[in-house]
């Protein structure tokens, strides 16, 4: 049995967050199972009706997104390690949070790495910004902000940091914790820069880490991290 044909999405929440090889939206948490390929189904069919919401709208959501990019509806199932198996010639990433789903695709000739993720625009408590946060980013970023902006701060930087780690993941295959990056923030511009230690940066493609950019819209926090297929310096020639 083939999936539910998905409806055609425009997002002015995050049309100006993504480059232009990258096709993104967001969508509501309102597919079933009938949206689903069977070898997507068998993932989901023993989860609660939340979990099936959750695959079945960013499952839909991100076909639509393919047929943008040419692909014919195609399955997208769960790979052993539980992240998306993406087409062959694609990167993608899906996020959702309470009622939304946040999903981002590209052609690996555009980019060698893509993570996105979406939270509410809400604080997070005190006692967790130690685990999220290196003491520089706690000393300089959060420390920089008026008293009453720090925990959606801490917040951004959770989120900034989630998609870090979803666009190296596939290149990586390793599971980083908080600390392995630090988040530096450009108000300003909207972008964030990610850095890490020598090590990890010797491990990814031409030593480059992504780019990082984020918004705040209609209660919500929604950060994308891209690290593009071809050299700066190539770019710049």
């Amino acid at each position: 049995m083939s999936a539910a044909r998905a409806p055609a999405l425009r997002d002015a929440r995050v049309g100006d967050l993504l480059p232009a090889p990258v096709r993104a939206a967001t969508a509501p948490l309102d597919a079933d199972l009938s949206n689903l390929f069977d070898a997507e189904r068998s993932a989901v069919e023993r989860a609660i009706p939340r979990r099936q919401r959750e695959f079945a709208s960013g499952r839909r959501c991100a076909r639509t997104l393919l047929a943008e990019l040419g692909h014919p509806p195609v399955a997208i199932p769960r790979s052993a390690d539980r992240t998306p198996a993406w087409p062959a010639g694609i990167v993608g990433s899906i996020s959702h949070c309470d009622d939304l789903c946040f999903v981002a695709v590209a052609p690996v000739s555009a980019l060698a790495g893509l993570g996105v993720d979406v939270e509410p625009d809400q604080p997070l408590e005190t006692a967790l910004w130690r685990r999220i946060c290196t003491p520089d980013e706690l000393a300089g970023v959060v420390a920089a902000r008026p008293t009453a902006l720090r925990g959606h701060t801490v917040r951004l930087l959770f989120s900034a940091k989630e998609a870090f780690y979803k666009s190296v993941f596939p290149l990586l295959r390793e599971v980083l914790g908080f600390q392995a990056v630090e988040i530096d923030v450009d108000w300003a511009t909207g972008r964030f820069r990610c850095g890490v230690d020598e090590a990890l940066r010797a491990r990814l493609p031409g030593g480059r880490t992504p780019e990082g950019r984020f918004l705040h819209r209609d209660g919500w926090v929604f950060t994308a991290a891209t690290l593009s297929a071809t050299p700066l310096e190539a770019r710049s020639s």
